[in-house]
Parts: structure tokens; sequence; C-alpha cells
């Protein structure tokens, strides 16, 4: 369990609360409760508040600002040249305007508004379950398809189509044309409900009926290089941060400790980011207590530093895995073990020993906070910006590796289909990682 540090470092004794946050690329979530740290607990940064990290501001003033804002949505009601324009559609679009202003520039859709069957969708991912036909894929805007990059284990997919199949169609309708967000809802659907892909393979085009289906994400991959006792390196692939994965994720460090496995490649690439409190518990299997995981700003220029609690941190020499996809919670977990790489304890206090391999991170350092409207739809939006333990914020330009790889992203579907073996002698990152991990003693 992590736990939190203020500025004031109080001895009050009451719980700090973190809020129940979605800090994702896309959606994340965590409600925790935390306690307090005491003077002497944990080093903290300097008082003074960090700049925003993005101009949120409106350069001239607005007099009578609701006012005209009626005025202005009276007008448009009156006069636009269409009658299908509504009040409730303009008060949507304000919403949504709303929360792209308060968004990053780079990804003014961060902030979000979800309609109940929207939420219950992203509730169910977040728990590591899906309804869909269960396949991830690249769109190719010349000729409309859908590229299958991935069959994810378990799903309606599994057994009928193969990666570098290409989707023509979905239930009839071409896809050419269409965004994500419509593209999407040909996807996902009712369970027990079907979808007809038009699909090509090789020359061949055929159709395929696949039957939507709840079924549950594997988010955690393992495996062993070598097979000598003593010379051993563990890997750990977390394809996104759901509820739990930090407990797998024990389970796995615990088993290749029981084997003397010490050489560890924790793998980030594509992963978007997952449920808050999960990356912070990961950091904490490696950080022991009173080591700052993570830094952050709130609202009302509230500092606060969430630290380990755990006495008994695994022992791994690591190598962190990272490219532009790595993202959000696995951002927070790699900046902290790089912060409390040797070569930082000075700055950071920490005793991991953890390298980074890989391309620049793509650099989301905020958090949200998801509120249930009394419609019950959802909206979130950033209440917070995280700092490394030294103080570094990763928003917009990423983090930094260590050894730096540059390896084209396309070709990670293809590479994460290999066996461990061949893997590793195609995929150069890894590599690097194996190489650096080796040479240690």
């Amino acid at each position: 369990m992590t736990r939190s540090t203020t500025e004031t470092k109080t001895r009050a004794g009451a719980a700090a609360r973190v809020l129940s946050t979605l800090c994702a690329a896309g959606v994340m979530c965590m409600s925790s409760a935390v306690a307090t740290a005491q003077n002497g607990d944990a080093a903290a940064p300097a008082a003074k508040v960090p700049p925003p990290l993005f101009d949120v501001t409106v350069e001239h003033d607005l007099p009578d600002a609701k006012a005209t804002f009626e005025e202005v949505r009276k007008l448009m009601l009156d006069n636009y040249y269409t009658s299908t324009l509504t009040e409730d559609a303009l008060y949507w679009a304000a919403i949504k305007g709303m929360l792209r202003h308060v968004s990053p520039p780079d990804n003014p859709e961060l902030g979000a508004i979800w309609t109940p069957e929207q939420w219950a969708r992203i509730s169910q991912s977040l728990q590591g379950v899906q309804i869909s036909l269960g396949f991830k894929s690249q769109y190719n805007p010349g000729d409309g398809s859908l590229t299958i990059a991935e069959i994810l284990e378990g799903s309606p997919s599994e057994g009928l189509l193969q990666p570098l199949d290409r989707v023509l169609r979905i239930d009839g309708k071409p896809l050419k044309g269409l965004n994500g967000e419509e593209i999407n809802k040909l996807i996902l659907g009712e369970p027990g409900s079907e979808a007809t892909l038009t699909i090509v393979r090789d020359i061949k085009v055929f159709e395929i009926k696949i039957k939507r289906q709840p079924f549950k994400i594997s988010s955690v991959e393992s495996f062993i290089f070598g097979a000598q006792p003593g010379n051993q390196i563990g890997y750990i692939r977390l394809k996104t941060e759901t509820q739990g994965i930090a407990e797998e994720v024990k389970a796995e460090l615990q088993r290749l400790a029981d084997r003397k496995v010490d050489r560890l490649v924790l793998d980030f690439r594509e992963n978007g980011g997952g449920v808050f409190g999960e990356a912070l518990k990961l950091a904490e299997l490696f950080l022991p207590k009173n080591s700052i995981i993570l830094r952050t700003v709130q609202h009302g220029d509230k500092l606060q530093n969430v630290a380990s609690n755990n006495e008994t941190p695994f022992v791994f020499k690591v190598a962190v895995l990272i490219n532009e996809h790595t993202a959000s919670s696995s951002e927070i977990v790699t900046a902290a073990l790089q912060d409390h790489a040797p070569g930082m304890r000075q700055r950071s206090g920490g005793a991991a020993n953890a390298i980074v391999v890989g391309s620049k991170s793509f650099g989301k350092g905020v958090f949200e906070k998801t509120f249930e409207l009394p419609n019950k739809y959802h909206v979130k939006f950033i209440i917070g910006a995280m700092y490394s333990p030294s103080g570094r914020s990763w928003q917009s330009h990423g983090l930094t590796p260590d050894i730096n790889v540059d390896q084209d992203s396309k070709i990670m579907p293809a590479l994460f289909n290999l066996p461990p073996d061949q893997r590793l002698t195609k995929d150069a990152v890894l590599l690097t990682a194996v190489r650096w991990l080796t040479s240690m003693d």
C-alpha cells in the first residue's frame, strides 16, 4: 500500500486521500486512502510550486461572461440556418469545449464526457474485461481497411482471424472514410450480438461471423531467457495496468526470485497506461520504504509526495523498455525506477538498480478524476500534474531512455507474436537490454 506525504508534513494523524482518478492515455482509475506521513518519514521536495504545464487562461477580459454565453446560445438557436440545431446540442458542445480548453494542447481530447453505455464499457476494461470482437488493428486510410495486428487471447476472434488479415467491411459497411470512433461503434456491441467481417487473407476474400462475448484481457506476459541457473534473465511484459495487475506481477517476481533469477526485463512498450493506483503499487514492488514514488501538484497548489511503504522490496537488476506509445501509468513506474537508479540515488534517495532502454516515451504527465453526474453520465478532466521523484515533469516531451535504440513501433505486434528465442534475435531493444543485463556482475 502506498502512502502520501504533504509539504507541511504535519502530525495531524488524519488520512490524506489520493482522489479517484482516470490517468491513462485513454482512461485510468484509482480510489485509495493513504496515510499522511510524519516528520522525517520521507524526503520532501522544495516547497516551491512548479508553474502550470500549459496555459488555460484567457488573454482578455470577458465582461458579463455568463450573460454573454446565454446571449450567444439564444442567438444561435434563433438564427442558425437549420432547425436541427437543438439546445441540448449547444450545451453538449459547450461541455466538450470546456473539456478541450483544460486539456493539453497536444492532447485536446484528454478531457471527456461519456454516456452511461460508454462508461459501462470503460469500467469493464479497467477490470480487465472487454466485450468486443477481440482484436487489435491498424487503420489503412488508403484502402479503408483494418490490418489485424493482434488477436486477443480468449477473445471471440481467437481461431477465426489471423495477424495481417485485412478487414474491408463490418456488417457490409465499408470502413473507408470512417474515423476511429465510428469504426469502434461497429466493432463494439451487446454481448451475444454478431458481426460479419469481410476479410482479405492473401488473395482470398471471404466473410466471417463473430459473436461478441465478454472475455478477460491478459495484461501480463512472462518467461525466462536462458536455461542455465545463475545466468537467467526474467522477462515481464505489461500490456496495460488493469485492476489487480500489481499482485499478478508480484507473483511473477516471486517465482523468478525463487528460481534465483536476479535480472529482469520490464517491458512497457505499446503500453498506454491503465489504473493509476496499480502503477504506484508496481513501483513499490521495487522501492524500499520511504522512497518517493511520485510527486504531484493538485488543486490549490497542494504538493504531495507518494512514498513506498514496502519493507521487503524485490532486488533485481532491471532493464525497463519503453517507446513512443509508453504512456501515463507506465511512465510513472519508469520514472520512479529511473530516478532511483544508482546514478540518481543522491537526488532521490532510492535503491533500485535500473536502466531504461528504447525510445522516448509518449509524455503524459497529468492525471484526471472522473465524476458521476446526476444523469448517470461521467465526466473526467485533469486534477493534477505528476513529477518524478527527482522533480522531473515528462508532460508532452516524454521520458528519455538511458540507452536510446530507435525501432519502428509498427513492427511491435509482429515481434510480440514471436516465440521468446526468435523475439530476442529480431528485437533490437530487447537484445540491447539483455546484453546490458548480461554484462552486470
